[in-house]
């Protein structure tokens, strides 16, 4: 085992505001009332609806974000202007202070390079991961940062888990993956060869307590001892 790959959200860091909360505060300010459950169902549907790539543009960056803003406004009546929204909502997630450090992950990746190991990050976000990385003092951890918006395809496509490998220079299965969304970082992640681990956070994700406990991790203060050999 050389190195260990991780998920951003969810994994390293959570939003201090959660996502449907930020949505029905922002719909609210648009004279939209939803409840948080039907803006969870409405950005689902909009979210599953929209290709990978859409018009040139790869999910989670600006262009794809727009497209997705337009249509969940559309969707629920409203004629504000989609770029507008976007722009607000992306400037939401540049801040540092949107997001809060899980506590187990300084000690955690600390250890790990304290072990030799070397360290990446493979995310489904947008192309200024790096620099919110760098904002929450994670980015030096980090020898790889592959987001998807940047590279072009996103989990749990085998291909963005390979272009972590290739720029490392490693194999497969010199590598573990730990995430905390069962298709995405699990599955994902072991359709391209890798070793991977399911990180069950509270709330657990949809399906992870259906993952058998051998590949689940609860903290990742246990992750050092779980390392395959």
């Amino acid at each position: 085992m050389k190195a260990v790959l991780f998920d951003a959200g969810g994994t390293l860091f959570a939003e201090r505001l959660a996502r449907n909360e930020l949505y029905r505060e922002t719909l609210a300010d648009l004279g939209i009332a939803l409840d948080t459950a039907a803006v969870a169902r409405l950005r689902a549907e909009v979210h599953d609806e929209l290709p990978e790539v859409f018009d040139g543009h790869a999910r989670y960056s600006d262009g794809w974000f727009r497209e997705f803003v337009r249509r969940l406004l559309a969707r629920v009546g409203c004629r504000a202007d989609a770029e507008t929204v976007r722009a607000g909502l992306a400037q939401h997630y540049l801040r540092a202070d949107s997001f809060v450090v899980h506590g187990d992950v300084p000690p955690c990746l600390d250890e790990l390079l304290e072990r030799g190991l070397r360290l990446g990050v493979v995310s489904n976000w947008s192309d200024r991961l790096p620099a919110l990385l760098e904002d929450l003092g994670l980015a030096r951890h980090f020898e790889v940062i592959v987001a998807s918006a940047a590279f072009g395809r996103s989990k749990p496509d085998p291909a963005i888990f390979r272009e972590a490998l290739r720029r490392m220079d490693l194999r497969p299965g010199e590598v573990l993956h730990v995430g905390d969304h069962p298709q995405n970082d699990l599955a994902g992640a072991r359709r391209a060869g890798l070793h991977a681990l399911l990180l069950r956070r509270l709330p657990s994700a949809a399906g992870a307590d259906s993952i058998d406990a051998a590949q689940v991790l609860e903290t990742l203060l246990d992750l050092p001892a779980r390392l395959p050999p």
